[in-house]
């Protein structure tokens, strides 16, 4: 096991002498005692099966099959940070043409919207605040 028996002593221990402390100053001294006994067993119990849990959730998956399992395990986990060589003349030529504008956008048709103006408030018109408000009480 990769973590030493004495931490889960030691937290049993830390345990007992805490509550022993506490249940001291309202109980008898006997009581106290036995009080503190059941927290080292409980704490160390705790200690034991946390100990237990972060080995399993720490522990490094392990592999069963072979290269193409691993594969399928690591995707998603490993980078790859190689660029294809075939592609770089392609690449180059594409930034160098956006670079230069020697060659047409591609979004040369975009044009942005253009919504009807709003009406101010400042002078309203009665016909249209009329229209509002019944268009407001048909929902």
């Amino acid at each position: 096991m990769s973590v030493p028996w004495r931490w889960n002593l030691g937290f049993a221990i830390f345990g007992a002498v805490l509550v022993f402390l506490i249940s001291s100053s309202s109980n008898p001294p006997l009581t106290s005692l036995v009080r503190g006994l059941y927290a080292f067993l409980a704490f160390g119990l705790l200690g034991l099966f946390a100990r237990i849990v972060l080995q399993q959730l720490l522990q490094p998956a392990k592999t069963l099959g072979g290269d193409k399992e691993r594969a399928e395990e690591e995707r998603g986990i490993v980078l790859d940070v190689t660029t294809p060589t075939e592609d770089d003349e392609s690449l180059s030529r594409l930034m160098r043409e956006q670079w230069t504008g020697s060659e047409e956008p591609q979004s040369a048709g975009f044009e942005p919207l253009k919504p009807p103006r709003l009406v101010s408030i400042d002078d309203p018109n009665p016909e249209q605040v009329a229209q509002a408000i019944r268009r407001l009480n048909d929902d």
